[in-house]
């Protein structure tokens, strides 16, 4: 971060500062720390609380399930039912009937009479499924074949009861709206074959009976409880549109590992929670509660705001006593800072400054000791600049006046045409038209087509320096003629074909340059090649021009000059191969 502004401070406002700062951040510190520790006593407050009501949740609730299973118990423990659907019982003369399956049937829903939160009874067997079922057999027997795991969850008790998640029956005959159940299943043993299995007994619960003992159960005003499985599948929840997801899917419950009870912190729906967990030591169930963070927050918002007043209030006093304190110390140097003032603007005749003996007056001596030297030294400073003018306009003088050159050179070039000499007269043409192209005032971007004649006549001019070992050929687009470049952009490349690739040739040599316009999603861009088929360039000489210690420094001081001005994706690349040629390729902004 720079911190160039605070050069634009005076001494009295930085001091003030400090000081304030000083003060203040001990106290800020403090405040903040001490919230800091009231809201994790707060969060262990409600993890504390959390704790208690699940855990008086869980008693209640193992309360009901145990009688429900003890239920089960009761419909398995009777001999009749067993007899009925066991193959292996044979009669013996004087032995009671067993009863009929009408009879199992009855006995199912006298046995759920009087029992409100009981919704209905199911005996599922090889030979048939018994039920003891107000609404009929048709709803939950298909929901049941349609959730074969069922089967095999309570298969695995071997014969003890086994708690399945709750589910959702939709809207039909006897209730207009989805209605909400969750069950108990164990694994009916044949009681003369106890590895015989005859069959699955279900005892569906309506969800009723938990909202009577957690429906007004709360942490806080906005706190959720709910109850899964071990699995993570949803038990009870208080919303209805809730039943059917799975926690198993977020990080806090793949991190609970069989634990008794705990805590955790957990992102839903881009709200931040404090959960509370307690697994059930009865059926594994887990009793979750989920305090929303706003809700912690709630409850130091006075905190917070009695911390917040205190600090403003100290924050004023302090700034007040910084203010007294930093003008009282900065006085002195503020009058020597108004006498440098003075001397500036050549007043040497200043107030006088307030005398001390401590460090501010030694430097008020030293300043008063130093004013007759420097009004010394400022007109010597007069002096020697007035006589560095007077040499400037003296070289400036001696200066050759340009239109003396070109007028010179135009007096050549027809003295070459009266004698018929044609190819010196171009020569002299194009060097004239070289210089007056170079030196012309104006803007720093020309266009292709100004550039492209200073081009041909620089390439002419080489040609014939070279006896004709190579020639210049130019491929520029027509669309490209208006585009604006750098002045002098081709120079510095063709100069570096000539120097690295045609020296050292007798004939034959070829130089291109192209100019094409090129675009893509990014926007257009402009492309400048210029390739040559010379003796190229070996590595340990591109690397001195990368280097900047040869000649081809020119190329890539143009190269850092355009990623500077237009961006990293423009400048100027080299290829090249010894003894094949190089290419030279340059990547310009599409400026009109």
């Amino acid at each position: 971060m720079h911190l160039s502004f605070l050069k634009t401070w005076n001494l009295r406002t930085k001091l003030m500062i400090v000081l304030v700062l000083f003060i203040l951040s001990p106290l800020m510190i403090f405040g903040i720390l001490f919230y800091q520790s009231s809201k994790d006593l707060v969060a262990q407050r409600t993890d504390k609380e959390g704790l208690q009501v699940l855990t008086l949740v869980n008693q209640n609730v193992n309360q009901l399930l145990k009688g429900y299973e003890s239920q089960l118990n009761d419909i398995y423990e009777h001999e009749d039912i067993i007899k009925q659907i066991s193959d292996s019982y044979e009669t013996e003369p004087g032995d009671q009937i067993p009863l009929s399956d009408d009879s199992v049937n009855r006995f199912l829903r006298d046995f759920l009479r009087g029992k409100d939160d009981l919704d209905s009874i199911y005996l599922f067997t090889l030979k048939a499924t018994y039920f003891g079922d107000f609404k009929g057999p048709n709803l939950f027997t298909q929901f049941y074949q349609d959730h074969p795991m069922w089967d095999r969850f309570i298969s695995l008790g071997t014969g003890r009861a086994v708690w399945l998640p709750s589910y959702e029956l939709p809207p039909n005959q006897y209730n207009s709206k989805p209605s909400h159940y969750f069950a108990v299943g164990m694994q009916v043993k044949d009681v003369y074959d106890s590895l015989q299995s005859l069959g699955t007994l279900i005892a569906n619960v309506k969800i009723d009976a938990l909202d009577k003992i957690i429906n007004n159960v709360q942490v806080s005003p906005n706190s959720v409880v709910l109850i899964t499985d071990h699995q993570g599948n949803l038990i009870w929840n208080r919303n209805p549109d809730a039943y059917g997801i799975n926690l198993s899917t977020y990080p806090f419950f793949k991190q609970l590992d069989q634990k008794e009870d705990g805590h955790f912190t957990q992102e839903i729906n881009g709200s931040s929670y404090r959960g509370t967990f307690l697994r059930s030591a009865y059926n594994g169930w887990y009793y979750f509660s989920f305090v929303p963070q706003s809700d912690l927050n709630a409850q130091t918002n006075d905190l917070k705001r009695f911390l917040a007043a205190t600090v403003v209030a100290f924050a004023a006093l302090f700034i007040v006593l910084a203010a007294f304190t930093s003008n009282y110390i900065t006085r002195p140097i503020r009058q020597m800072a108004l006498a440098m003032k003075h001397i500036q603007k050549d007043n040497f005749e200043m107030a006088q400054l307030t005398q001390s003996s401590d460090e501010m007056g030694m430097l008020q001596a030293a300043f008063l000791g130093m004013r007759g030297r420097i009004n010394d030294l400022i007109k010597e400073v007069r002096l020697i600049s007035s006589k560095e003018k007077e040499a400037e306009v003296r070289a400036l003088q001696a200066q050759i006046n340009p239109h003396f050159v070109y007028n010179s050179l135009d007096a050549i070039n027809w003295m070459a045409i009266e004698n018929d000499q044609s190819r010196i007269s171009r020569m002299i043409t194009s060097l004239s038209d070289i210089m007056r192209y170079a030196i012309k005032p104006g803007e720093q971007l020309v266009t292709i087509e100004e550039e492209l004649k200073w081009a041909q006549n620089y390439a002419y001019l080489q040609e014939m320096r070279f006896e004709d070992k190579f020639e210049v050929f130019f491929d520029v687009k027509i669309d490209t003629m208006d585009l604006k470049v750098p002045r002098l952009l081709f120079q510095p490349y063709l100069e570096n074909s000539i120097i690295h690739g045609m020296e050292d040739i007798d004939t034959g040599g070829v130089i291109r340059i192209t100019v094409q316009s090129a675009g893509n999603e990014e926007g257009m861009k402009l492309t400048v090649i210029v390739e040559d088929n010379g003796g190229g360039i070996s590595a340990d000489k591109l690397q001195q021009i990368k280097e900047r210690r040869s000649h081809g420094i020119g190329i890539y001081n143009l190269d850092e000059r355009l990623k500077m001005e237009y961006g990293p994706t423009y400048g100027t690349t080299i290829y090249s191969v010894y003894g094949e040629g190089t290419i030279v390729t340059i990547v310009l902004p599409y400026i009109r």
